[in-house]
């Protein structure tokens, strides 16, 4: 009816409304696969062994931020609704990785190892989801005021959804396993994957639309 259409509790939400959900629930998402990883083989190495773990779990931590974010921005400013389009596979391809590393997690090595190239490439999908949401801020929002508003707002719901999500993975580790609140992080990314095919599709300002404007 026209009264329960102009009810603001019945209105669609907006564009930056549905990146806040997805983006909620990837964050809850990463913080079950941190504490999954955080009593997986990553810190279950003798003692001799770890120095070695330690600098191999920095590598794959930092690798991603090094060497893929200066590849990732650029070659999605050259493809319409690309930013978007990241987002999607990328919460759908940390779920899969999370299934694969929930069947090898708590397996010795060598079988064991597999986890460390299945978790470099969740890392590397969860940058280019960082990449992509810090850009497609500025493209929901109408104004700068908003645009500082909307990080505020991005930045709380990180640190919620990250306590959300990492005290009940932590529970279900300690209960059933490592391997369990791996499924849980999977469930997460499913979920965020789904919620970011409603985002909108949208076009950010590259060099090229910069040049434009100034004709």
């Amino acid at each position: 009816t026209p009264a329960m259409s102009s009810d603001p509790r019945f209105a669609e939400p907006t564009p930056f409304a549905r990146l806040v959900y997805a983006h909620a629930v990837s964050v809850a998402g990463d913080a079950c696969l941190t504490v999954s990883l955080a009593g997986s083989l990553f810190f279950q190495s003798p003692t001799t062994a770890a120095p070695g773990m330690v600098l191999l779990y920095l590598l794959i931590t930092m690798a991603p931020f090094a060497i893929f974010a200066p590849i990732l921005g650029p070659m999605l400013d050259r493809t319409r609704g690309g930013r978007r389009m990241l987002v999607v596979p990328s919460s759908g391809g940390r779920a899969v990785l999370c299934l694969f590393m929930a069947m090898y997690v708590a397996k010795p090595a060598p079988e064991g190892l597999l986890v460390y190239p299945l978790a470099f490439g969740a890392l590397v999908l969860a940058k280019g989801h960082q990449i992509a949401k810090s850009s497609l801020v500025p493209a929901l929002v109408k104004s700068d005021d908003e645009l500082v508003n909307a990080n505020s707002r991005l930045a709380l719901v990180s640190v919620i959804a990250a306590t959300v999500g990492g005290l009940p993975a932590a529970g279900v580790q300690q209960l059933f396993g490592a391997d369990w609140s791996l499924r849980v992080a999977a469930i997460g990314f499913a979920v965020a994957a789904v919620l970011a095919l409603k985002i909108p599709k949208t076009r950010t300002s590259g060099p090229e639309d910069a040049r434009q404007g100034q004709l």
